[in-house]
């Protein structure tokens, strides 16, 4: 947390507003959390405490953080994740690169009737069936990932291999289905002992997972037509991605 110089251009109760003002936009410092005393900053940063003090006067000023005497400094400010814009182009690349660069084991490819939560977000009817598509990717002789996915508009291939080498888009966009909008989120979860087994570590093994679910314009709404859960090994694999400032 000691990133403050005396050699840089700004001062030093600036630098520590800084800080502190950035880990609260950012979520680090959450609504209601009690920043460390005054004492405590003084020392983390190596500054006087008059230094600390303008800082967090500043963080004050901008409704940041609530200070009362002999209560201390509580943050105020409620922070509220928001969705990261990227072309909708670079995200299907993406996709398809992973899945040329390793290969599929089906599990299981069928049309099924998917538990009610997600036939709710398709707003489908009582006996309408999805595509319902398991596998595990491997590479380097490696299994990284488990994929589950449910599907509208398309049917069983002729031959589920074509999913081993491919990206399903690319047999989606045969079959007419075109993505006009993806929303992916991402969080961490435990292996169960289904998915630990398929990718070769111990249950409650910590994984990436991703919800990806793309929507396709159709009589002046948009609809869902696919629903993928990715699990991912953390330890083969990781997501990144690159923001610039246009």
């Amino acid at each position: 947390m000691n990133r403050i110089s005396a050699d840089k251009p700004a001062p030093l109760y600036h630098q520590v507003y800084r800080l502190l003002k950035t880990d609260i936009l950012n979520g680090t410092l959450h609504f209601g959390e009690k920043l460390p005393s005054e004492e405590s900053l003084t020392a983390e940063f190596s500054v006087s405490r008059i230094t600390v003090q303008r800082a967090l006067n500043e963080l004050a000023s901008e409704g940041l953080v609530d200070r009362a005497r002999g209560k201390g400094t509580k943050v105020i400010y409620k922070f509220t994740p928001k969705p990261v814009q990227a072309p909708l182009l670079g995200v299907l690349e993406e996709i398809d690169s992973i899945a040329s660069e390793s290969t599929a084991t089906i599990l299981g490819c069928r049309m099924h009737n998917p538990p009610h939560s997600i036939g709710a977000e398709f707003g489908l009817k009582a006996d309408d069936k999805l595509l319902h598509l398991i596998r595990t990717r491997t590479r380097a002789g490696e299994v990284f990932g488990y994929f589950e996915s449910w599907t509208a508009g398309v049917d069983v291939p002729e031959d589920i291999n074509i999913f081993v080498h491919s990206s399903r888009h690319l047999y989606y966009r045969k079959c007419g289905v075109e993505f006009n909008t993806i929303r992916q989120t991402l969080s961490a979860t435990a292996a169960d002992e289904t998915v630990a087994d398929l990718l070769e570590i111990e249950a409650g093994s910590p994984l990436i997972h991703l919800t990806r679910s793309s929507y396709m314009d159709r009589d002046g709404g948009s609809f869902l037509v696919d629903r993928l859960k990715a699990l991912y090994n953390p330890t083969l694999f990781q997501y990144q991605m690159e923001l610039k400032v246009d």
